[in-house]
């Protein structure tokens, strides 16, 4: 008897350790939605008080027990007269035992208003924003974007983006330094009758002195410096390649020197000049000269594009005008 006794309390142990841990991980759980609601309402506030316009609907949780998942209805964040965004809802996720790594994410329209682009309503078949706390670079903040769509409401421009991914880091051996990650492909955008296209850009950049870069007279000053590690862009046959270091002269216009490999160089001057760089006669002149300094060097022109007075040149043609 006694023997039965001890063999049906085993029976029960382990369900009730189950059970224990069950309740135990729900707790965690609705701690965490309550963490995340305060903190959102932290961060309302802190943007309101630096001068930001920020609404929101009502605050919904879901996504037990594998997920903590926030949902916001109606978000809407501004800085007045400069910029403004908004959504039907914003979701937030995070593990409910790691708060460190947030997720933000939309499959709604969004509204976009950025000051001298105009207004834009955007869609997204993927839209991810990431800010993790990281051990070696402090914070990381990513976004992961696939299949976006854009309109503009002025005049019915239309943009497009196959995909977009970047991360943006203070560095690991200097924390005043920021590096950014990105790689961008068929970028496509039409506005006015006139369309432009990349079909892929990567880059891997380093901005020293990033404390200063709000005020281009404090960064040159301070001694800042755009450190571009590595930059590729492909257009059609086109391919360019570059890296060096830039700063600014005393007029807070780019300055430095581009080592640069260029193939194909024709695609990228007309783009220069449907982005308003130059004329389109200047770029139709910049484009027969460089293609043929390319076909003279076979087919591949290996020249340092340099900054300098307002203007950027290419193998000594003149590429750009700086802003």
């Amino acid at each position: 008897m006694a023997e039965g006794k001890a063999y049906h309390r085993w029976f029960y142990i382990p369900w009730t350790v189950a059970a224990v841990i069950f309740v135990a991980y729900f707790m965690l759980w609705r701690y965490g939605a309550s963490e995340m609601k305060t903190a959102v309402g932290e961060w309302v506030e802190d943007q309101r008080a630096a001068g930001f316009y920020v609404s929101h609907g009502a605050l919904k949780t879901d996504g037990f027990p594998f997920f903590l998942r926030l949902h916001i209805d109606e978000p809407h964040i501004s800085s007045p007269g400069a910029w403004d965004w908004r959504t039907e809802r914003l979701t937030i996720d995070a593990l409910p035992y790691d708060l460190n790594k947030l997720i933000f994410s939309t499959r709604d329209e969004q509204e976009v208003f950025l000051d001298g682009a105009g207004r834009w309503r955007v869609n997204a078949d993927d839209f991810r924003v990431s800010i993790a706390n990281d051990k070696k670079r402090d914070w990381v903040f990513a976004t992961t974007i696939g299949g976006a769509k854009a309109r503009r409401e002025e005049d019915g421009a239309i943009a497009s983006l196959g995909s977009l991914v970047f991360d943006l880091a203070p560095a690991e051996t200097d924390r005043t330094a920021l590096t950014l990650n990105l790689l961008a492909t068929d970028a496509h955008i039409n506005a006015g009758g006139a369309g432009m296209r990349l079909d892929k850009v990567q880059t891997n950049l380093a901005v020293t002195e990033a404390y200063a870069l709000g005020d281009p007279a404090l960064w040159r000053g301070a001694g800042g410096a755009l450190h571009v590690n590595g930059f590729f862009a492909q257009l059609d046959e086109g391919r360019f390649a570059a890296a060096g270091t830039l700063f600014f002269d005393g007029e807070g216009r780019p300055k430095g020197e581009l080592k640069t490999e260029v193939i194909a160089p024709a695609p990228f001057i007309r783009l220069l000049g449907q982005a308003g760089a130059m004329s389109e006669e200047e770029a139709d002149s910049a484009a027969a000269s460089l293609t043929l300094a390319s076909i003279a060097a076979g087919g591949k022109l290996t020249a340092p594009v340099e900054l300098k007075d307002g203007a950027a040149h290419l193998a000594g043609v003149k590429i750009a005008d700086l802003p």
